[in-house]
């Protein structure tokens, strides 16, 4: 008997230890910050030889996920509501052309350069998506390869709260055009060029861990 009522406490504390091992494998971190101006070259166009999207506020949200001690998927969203301005051909300057609303979509993962056991934990970082331009006046939406590199460090409060400072380089794929490619042996050829408009976002935020 004294087997047999034995059994149950065995399976609780089996599945306590599994759905502890589990438990907050899931993290979100609302975040605000600042992205910074970026351009590209143009050139379909008789009057403007570049776009630039302008600096301004940026909020959004990572998504993490634990694959392993150091190791999580991520998910990112940045939001940067902004404009674009125009470079001119006749006078080489910028003008306000219009409004849009930048939102970034990327895939991705962070390593964890400490272990659980440090409260301060930098981080390394990057991501692949997609960027989709909400302009206004009528001027077409767009959406454009996209990437992200940088990292961070998070600092853990509690066991479920704590803070997260973020830098990402987020490149987003502008247009191509032919031009004079070299190697690092020093040879060149006419190749395809692929610009890219090239913005930083730091950010911070709270994290949530469930």
């Amino acid at each position: 008997m004294k087997i047999r009522t034995a059994w149950p406490a065995l399976a609780f504390f089996l599945c306590a230890g599994t759905l502890s091992a589990q438990a907050n494998r899931f993290e979100i971190t609302p975040f605000v910050g600042f992205e910074t101006r970026g351009s590209y070259p143009v050139q379909d166009s008789v009057s403007v030889d570049a776009l630039r999207a302008n600096a301004n506020v940026s909020f959004g949200t990572f998504l993490d996920y634990s694959i392993s001690e150091n190791m999580r998927a991520e998910f990112l969203w940045a939001h940067n509501p902004t404009s674009y301005s125009e470079h001119t051909i006749v006078t080489p300057q910028y003008v306000k052309a219009f409004n849009t609303q930048i939102d970034q979509f990327q895939f991705g993962g962070i390593f964890l350069l400490r272990g659980s056991g440090h409260k301060l934990r930098p981080y390394i970082g990057g991501g692949i998506g997609f960027t989709h331009d909400s302009n206004s006046g009528g001027n077409p939406n767009r959406t454009a390869l996209a990437f992200n590199l940088g990292g961070g460090v998070k600092y853990e409060l509690s066991r479920h709260v704590g803070f997260r400072g973020d830098l990402r380089w987020m490149p987003t794929y502008g247009s191509s055009n032919l031009g004079t490619i070299c190697d690092e042996f020093g040879f060149c050829y006419t190749g395809t060029v692929h610009n890219y408009l090239e913005r930083f976002n730091p950010t911070l935020g709270m994290t949530f861990r469930f």
